[in-house]
């Protein structure tokens, strides 16, 4: 989370990090983001939980799930981006200019 949080604020985007998959939903719902960043694995509740709430919010941002390859197609299903692991700088650029893009 940290790494990814460095090479976004790198790249000259504004990062608000969350602990957990709560807290993050919290977060969503106190205030505007553009995009949400899961991975399908987190502390308290999975990426996959975080997105199903996150449906239910009216005006939620996009999601770009992160996970293996295995779960692309998942995420893809349920109306999120995907980056895959390991990701490069240059990926993480990408897929993230891409989700704010469409």
């Amino acid at each position: 989370r940290e790494i990814l949080a460095a090479m976004l604020e790198l790249e000259g985007y504004e990062v608000t990090s969350a602990a957990s998959g709560i807290e993050g939903l919290a977060l969503v719902r106190a205030r505007r983001f553009d995009l949400v960043l899961l991975d399908v694995n987190m502390p308290g509740a999975s990426g996959w939980s975080v997105l199903d709430h996150l449906e239910e919010i009216p005006g939620a941002p996009p999601v770009l799930m992160i996970s293996d390859e295995r779960y692309e197609d998942e995420a893809y299903r349920r109306g999120a981006g995907f980056l895959s692991k390991p990701y490069r700088r240059a990926a993480v650029h990408e897929a993230v200019a891409r989700m704010l893009a469409a």
